[in-house]
């Protein structure tokens, strides 16, 4: 156990230094995710069909960036990792500011930029998830955790009303540029740190890149309790991406909602996932960490019915979505956060990058097909039954929790060594 595995999180000078870099960068991250794609609009030009481009091209930035992401972040130390990551993210974003003041800003450069920014992105998450065990402590995981949705969870709420006004204030290409500094300030938190980490176990069947991303996929495939987590995030990712493309659509066009009403509904959506985070150990105490996953999945599930039972007047329609937004936000956290746990517990260091990489690649890759079928079957049977459908996926997801290891899992468990050793 580590030495501070006793110690109160934020007694400790580095854990509070590390949680604060956290929570500027989720800022940064929800700034990025809404801004680049506005000051695209506002400054370059882009047309619908060009921001459909942008999003494809997070997609596929994810999608690549995953397995490698976990491959690296197995093969060195992470925080150097997370530092890099942070530097090009903000080396990114500041090049089209200047593009901007020099006035050769085009839609190509918003396009790269928010592609590159989006992988550089899961290589951060992914190295921060593999990073945070040995710096707390195995034993700590869950206040650790918990505090990071919460940091999340102010990101969510506080980043896209922040890139409104630093939009209105200073102008799309200055606020990108404000952006930038927030990434700039993380990596700077991060190299504030004291405590040493641990040089990377020097692995003796270490292979090329695609053969250790392989590894991490058959490790989680053929765990008996990372297999069914990881095919319940996959059929939520895949109910996700249905709601990623059909939400704001179908709020604005059929429910007839306001973009200030919908910034709203996102701005409680982040509430509900800071009740979460807060509630989350308790609960996981109490009913234990496996029972609790899954009730925060099938709430989850349950919620999201809201959104396309959703009635057509106006007010009403806007309460039902906030329901959805707040409570559905909160029990999503609740699910999160236990996977997490239960992912970092059983998984020994030297492995948690590639399973961390192979368990977003398979989300993401999913979450792209949902949202490629959103569109077709949008069309054929209206965006109120896409988006049931979507809710129908969501349920999918639970018969693979209630397997027996995660059912039955009360506390974190310990390292499956024998497991990761064949």
């Amino acid at each position: 156990m580590s030495q501070h595995a006793t110690t109160p999180l934020l007694k400790e000078r580095d854990v509070r230094i590390y949680l604060a870099g956290r929570t500027v960068t989720e800022l940064g991250s929800r700034i990025t995710r809404e801004g680049l794609p506005l000051v695209a609009v506002i400054a370059a030009g882009a047309t619908a069909q060009d921001l459909g481009y942008m999003a494809a091209m997070a997609y596929v930035a994810a999608l690549v960036m995953a397995p490698l992401a976990g491959v690296l972040a197995d093969r060195r130390r992470r925080r150097p990792l997370l530092i890099a990551a942070d530097l090009v993210r903000a080396a990114l974003l500041l090049t089209i500011t200047l593009a901007a003041l020099s006035g050769h800003l085009a839609f190509w450069q918003m396009f790269a930029v928010f592609g590159l920014v989006t992988g550089v992105s899961v290589l951060f998450d992914v190295a921060d998830q593999a990073f945070l065990p040995d710096f707390v402590g195995r034993g700590r995981l869950e206040p650790a955790n918990a505090a990071l949705n919460a940091a999340s969870a102010i990101g969510e709420t506080g980043g896209p009303a922040l890139m409104g006004t630093l939009v209105q204030a200073l102008g799309g290409p200055l606020a990108i540029g404000v952006d930038a500094l927030s990434y700039i300030a993380s990596a700077v938190s991060l190299g504030m740190i004291r405590r040493k980490e641990p040089l990377p176990t020097v692995r003796p069947d270490a292979g090329s890149t695609l053969h250790e991303a392989l590894q991490g996929a058959r490790a989680v495939l053929g765990h008996p309790l990372l297999r069914p987590l990881a095919l319940a995030i996959a059929m939520q990712s895949l109910g996700g991406g249905f709601f990623d493309a059909l939400y704001e659509f179908y709020a604005l066009k059929d429910l007839h909602l306001s973009p200030l009403a919908i910034g709203a509904l996102i701005a409680a959506g982040g509430v509900g996932a800071l009740l979460g985070a807060a509630l989350a150990p308790r609960i996981s105490r109490r009913l234990g960490s496996g029972p609790a996953l899954i009730a925060g999945a099938v709430f989850y599930a349950a919620l999201t019915l809201l959104v396309p039972f959703a009635p057509s007047t106006t007010i009403v329609a806007f309460l039902f979505l906030f329901a959805a937004q707040f409570f559905g936000d909160a029990s999503s956290t609740l699910f999160g956060f236990g996977e997490a746990v239960l992912r970092q517990s059983s998984t020994p260091s030297a492995w948690l990058g590639r399973v961390t990489g192979a368990v977003r690649f398979f989300g993401n890759l999913v979450g792209a097909i949902g949202a490629g079928l959103a569109a077709a079957i949008a069309g054929s049977f209206g965006v109120r039954g896409s988006l049931l459908l979507a809710s129908a996926f969501l349920f999918a997801a639970i018969p693979f929790l209630l397997a027996a290891p995660v059912r039955r899992q009360i506390l974190p468990p310990p390292q499956d060594a024998a497991h990761f050793a064949t």
